[in-house]
């Protein structure tokens, strides 16, 4: 009998997750070019308006529902149902209460048409509400597969809407439509491949659960809070235009965790929460994924920084040039957030969530109170805001509560502040090559070089610096197409 070890698993779902997220990012990178061309700088500011509040019900109403689920020990078909009907009851207590409000957000924003988008963007969230419990079963049972065939196909379906809408003339209301697909054709699949459907509510241990979802609630909310009030500031501020020019900067900017630590979330939380009772074993996998995440994550937003003009003028059309310094910007503070990004792991999987809330309470707090000043500059000064914010809670963090774990923290920010040397190199050469050498080329010709460039330097890099080596090694052991 063939035993799997969570190395497979680990292997395996990495594989999953590398093939179904070269097809997301396809289909979404795909998705904002299009729209870019069909839909103007104030229909994504319109957007952005709308979703930085109605947004919050999705955080709200699965209440760090789905994260219980995932890390809990044991867990039964009973408290999995009434986690299902506890999300759906938040989903539609708070679409009610976002449908009451609708019209006190429009008189803020003083915009017409935000109180019907609210109200219609609210189906949305409930149908997210219904599917997050079958999406963490999925997670829980390690079935990458069918969980990346859900959400492919909701993306495909989704973006299909949203241009046909932006092809009838809808404006911004493509985007609305757009999420409310997406949760509609994710619900459909996820439900299809869980096979399980909800029985009725019934007594069982929910307290443990419900706590952790709390404490993951109050940090998914100060992220949120903290990532989309400058969405909220900026509409009430600036206006439509300059809110759509930022939130398109800022939806690039986040596309490397989107496409990479996001989703490698899903892979890393159960098999840590496994290795919950073998501290030096849970250290391991969280120095090999802290140095992977910073080198991967770190080096897709200084190439993104250095190659911010070509990379902008490419994806999104001469129209949105006044977005290619917010990108960069926002760019340079990704490295900070790529560096970070494995502590949430941390603080998840050996159920610190407590701990992490406390100090999230004040870093995240801070952000919100520079991104509210800051936007009396516009959004390059929210811009700074943000980038100044995420390299403070990084600092905070690795000072204060990683202190706590008991982990091998030496190991795990020695390696995250060598990826930061190397891409501070990278970026600095590739910068120097695009502006003198490449800048008079067409974007596409700009982009393929200095991508080449890149990873020109990276490999000189490695072969010239033997900490590096010692970084990138135990990686690639880690790779599931290493032969065996």
């Amino acid at each position: 009998m063939m035993v799997t070890t969570d190395g497979g698993h680990a292997r395996r779902g990495i594989a999953t997750t590398a093939v179904s997220q070269s097809t997301k990012f396809v289909v979404q990178l795909l998705s904002t070019i299009v729209l870019a061309r069909l839909l103007a700088p104030e229909d994504f500011g319109l957007f952005a308006m709308v979703f930085a509040v109605a947004g919050l019900a999705t955080v709200v109403g699965d209440f760090g529902l789905s994260s219980a689920a995932i890390q809990a020990r044991e867990f039964s078909s009973r408290q999995r149902s009434n986690l299902w009907w506890l999300s759906l009851g938040l989903g539609l207590l708070l679409w009610g209460v976002l449908w009451i409000l609708a019209p006190l957000i429009e008189n803020f924003y003083d915009r017409d048409g935000v109180a019907e988008m609210l109200r219609i963007l609210g189906v949305g969230f409930v149908l997210s509400s219904a599917s997050a419990q079958y999406v963490a079963d999925l997670t829980r049972k390690l079935r990458f597969g069918w969980l990346a065939v859900s959400e492919i196909g909701a993306l495909v379906l989704a973006f299909m809407t949203a241009v046909i809408a932006a092809l009838a003339g809808a404006g911004a209301w493509a985007l609305v439509f757009q999420q409310v697909a997406y949760a509609f054709a994710l619900l459909a699949m996820a439900t299809a491949a869980g096979r399980w459907f909800p029985g009725l509510p019934r007594s069982a241990p929910m307290r443990s659960l419900v706590k952790f979802g709390g404490n993951t609630l109050g940090v998914q909310l100060l992220s949120y809070l903290s990532t989309n009030v400058d969405s909220i500031v900026l509409g009430r501020v600036a206006g439509p235009v300059q809110l759509g020019l930022y939130d398109q900067a800022y939806r690039l900017f986040k596309v490397p965790v989107q496409q990479i630590a996001a989703p490698l979330t899903r892979v890393a939380l159960p098999l840590l929460a496994r290795r919950q009772d073998d501290l030096p074993g849970f250290s391991r996998y969280v120095v090999v994924a802290q140095t992977g995440l910073s080198y991967a994550l770190g080096s897709a937003f200084v190439i993104g920084a250095a190659l911010s003009e070509p990379v902008v003028g490419l994806l999104l059309g001469g129209q949105w040039d006044a977005a290619v310094p917010l990108f960069a910007v926002l760019a340079l503070g990704g490295v900070f957030q790529s560096m970070g990004y494995v502590y949430y792991w941390v603080f998840l999987g050996l159920g610190l969530t407590g701990l992490q809330l406390r100090y999230s309470l004040i870093t995240r707090s801070i952000m919100i109170i520079a991104i509210i000043l800051s936007a009396r500059w516009g959004a390059m000064g929210v811009a700074i805001a943000v980038t100044a914010s995420l390299a403070l809670n990084w600092v905070v963090l690795t000072l204060f509560p990683m202190r706590r774990t008991g982990l091998a923290l030496g190991e795990i920010v020695g390696s995250a502040c060598r990826s930061f040397a190397v891409h501070a190199v990278v970026g600095g050469v590739l910068l120097l090559v695009d502006s003198v050498w490449l800048a008079t080329y067409p974007d596409v010709v700009r982009v393929a070089a200095g991508l080449i460039t890149a990873l020109m330097i990276y490999g000189s890099l490695l072969s010239l610096v033997p900490g590096l080596r010692r970084d990138v090694l135990p990686l690639v052991r880690q790779l599931p197409f290493r032969a065996r």
